[in-house]
């Protein structure tokens, strides 16, 4: 395993690296780190892929733009650059903000991805109608409008050694012990201005007076022509398993679409269940092989 970075502009984001083969970017989530992919990471470079894990725009101080531009359409071009510089084809895995990320990515650049899997966030497209018949998603999604208000989520995820940080991994992924994981997240997010800029993405969904926000919900209505998977873990906290009962519909994936429920994980599966993971990003990856 390797510790490079990948560049968009004056950003220069931390990068784990390693293979050989076809390049695959891994994205991470909240509150989460690069770092955490390494066990994914070597188990898809033994089947002969060259894997990039690199930190999402803001989660290490050379990567926090100096506007506080934490959009998803900032980390759209942050993967567009990065895809670019590895030869303009990838495949692309995301687990939580990274997985919102490539959805707006694949429906708007879909000639960049070759594969596309989406870790414990289900389609898009179709979420705000599924949250009217998921009610008690609107409970577990509270949080985010708690982020929305000004230094009072910092205090609370801060107190007492990031106690709330504790608290969100094992709401979302209960009867787990998550061990280093959670403490490489909580050294993440304790480097220099980590915790307001990774807030900063929550509080920018609100912005919809800005030209690039209204551009990123177009995009959440186009359909998406990369062949997609999405996994979810049967016990995820975070996002309700039934969200996959009102947001799949085939017809939104004409590149084709699988769904599995992985039993005995929560919203980190592939933390939790690594190898069983693994062996499904692999298949995957093998039935969208990029072409020369």
């Amino acid at each position: 395993m390797k510790q490079v970075e990948m560049v968009n502009g004056h950003l220069r984001f931390p990068t784990l690296l390693s293979g050989d083969g076809e390049p695959v970017i891994l994205l991470h989530g909240f509150p989460d780190t690069h770092e955490n992919w390494a066990v994914q990471m070597k188990l898809i470079a033994d089947a002969g892929y060259t894997c990039f894990a690199p930190a999402l725009r803001g989660y290490a101080p050379s990567c926090q733009p100096g506007n506080g531009d934490y959009s998803l359409h900032a980390a759209v071009d942050d993967l567009l650059v990065f895809a670019n510089q590895l030869g303009g084809r990838v495949h692309l895995v995301g687990h939580d903000w990274g997985a919102a990320v490539g959805y707006l990515a694949c429906a708007r650049y879909p000639d960049t991805f070759c594969t596309f899997t989406a870790l414990a966030i289900p389609p898009l497209k179709r979420l705000p109608q599924a949250l009217l018949k998921v009610p008690e998603q609107i409970k577990l999604s509270g949080y985010m409008q708690f982020f929305q208000l000004p230094m009072a989520p910092e205090a609370w995820l801060k107190k007492d050694d990031f106690s709330g940080i504790d608290k969100l991994w094992r709401r979302w992924s209960p009867d787990w012990e998550p061990g280093l994981y959670l403490d490489n997240a909580k050294h993440t997010l304790r480097e220099p201005g980590v915790l307001p800029a990774a807030l900063g993405w929550y509080r920018h969904l609100i912005r919809l007076w800005r030209k690039e926000q209204r551009e990123t919900q177009e995009w959440l209505g186009m359909n998406i022509t990369v062949p997609t998977q999405v996994l979810i873990g049967e016990q995820d906290g975070c996002m309700s398993p039934r969200l996959l009962d009102h947001t799949v519909n085939h017809g939104d994936f004409p590149g084709g679409l699988r769904v599995e429920r992985v039993s005995g994980a929560g919203h980190f599966l592939h933390l939790e269940r690594p190898e069983t993971v693994a062996e499904l990003l692999i298949a995957h990856l093998k039935r969208g092989e990029c072409l020369a």
